[in-house]
């Protein structure tokens, strides 16, 4: 009898509480305990967190949400992590409180009948007023603020890592941009060599299209237009009997809504255009 006793006043219970923190206050909320007769009163103080005790088969995190919305109403929060421990001898055994930094997020707050009050209270009025509350309380207000400088810290190292992976992906994107239209200068020089090249040819006479001097023009122009399409430079398609737009044409001759004649040829760099096609219109 004596052996069952003992085995049943040293039984460990377990208990969790919630640091509720508003961000937008900057503030946590501590409920005063009703019952100021009672055991919990006289030792764990008038102050305290919402929650209570772990019901079998419930995991931690499920239990503290239960007890919250007990003894707070159905709030909207987000469960974070233990930042403090605290144990308290009842006439049971032992009490291990896990103390857990709990965001709010919004909704009405309802007290229980554990609770005449309930308080949103700074870091510092805590502080300020250390005789009001109990050690544990305390300690555990130091340790949520503790916790939101973390939180602070470790999201503005986030935010720079995204900035600087934002900032290399933006560079990567100049870098590609200034690859594939650095060498449009160049190009923009090679065109007018080539209209050259067509304007000679279009004026050599039939009976002389056989010269080899001829095939040999006719082989350097091949070798331009090949230079251009291997740097991914392609001819605007037009053809005479085209509707006029003014998206791909330049009219400089002409009045009407179609295409005439071809004067120039046209051409786009990686689908960009780099000088429209010159036509007369009719």
């Amino acid at each position: 009898m004596q052996k069952e006793e003992k085995k049943e006043r040293y039984k460990i219970k377990l208990g969790q509480k919630a640091v509720l923190y508003d961000e937008k206050q900057n503030k946590f909320l501590i409920a005063k305990v009703r019952n100021r007769e009672g055991w919990y009163f006289k030792n764990m103080g008038p102050w305290e967190f919402v929650g209570g005790s772990l019901e079998e088969n419930e995991s931690l995190v499920d239990s503290l949400k239960r007890e919250v919305f007990e003894e707070a109403g159905k709030i909207n929060i987000e469960v974070k992590d233990v930042i403090n421990t605290t144990i308290f001898n009842t006439a049971s055994g032992c009490t291990v409180f896990l103390i857990y930094f709990v965001k709010y997020l919004g909704g009405e707050l309802k007290q229980s009948e554990e609770h005449s009050e309930f308080k949103w209270v700074s870091a510092n009025e805590v502080a300020n007023n250390g005789k009001e509350y109990k050690s544990w309380v305390l300690r555990s207000i130091k340790k949520a603020l503790e916790y939101t400088e973390k939180e602070k810290h470790l999201d503005s190292w986030k935010r720079c890592q995204a900035d600087f992976e934002n900032y290399k992906k933006s560079q990567a994107a100049h870098q590609e941009e200034f690859r594939k239209y650095a060498k449009m200068d160049v190009i923009e020089q090679i065109l007018p060599v080539l209209d050259n090249f067509e304007a000679s040819l279009d004026h050599v006479p039939e009976k002389s299209k056989e010269n080899k001097w001829v095939e040999g023009i006719v082989y350097i122009k091949k070798q331009v237009e090949d230079i251009l399409k291997n740097n991914n430079i392609e001819e605007i398609e037009v053809k005479t009997g085209d509707k006029f737009n003014p998206e791909i044409h330049e009219a400089v001759a002409g009045k009407g809504e179609k295409v005439k004649k071809i004067l120039q040829k046209g051409y786009r760099l990686n689908g960009r255009m780099i000088r429209a096609v010159k036509v007369e219109v009719g």
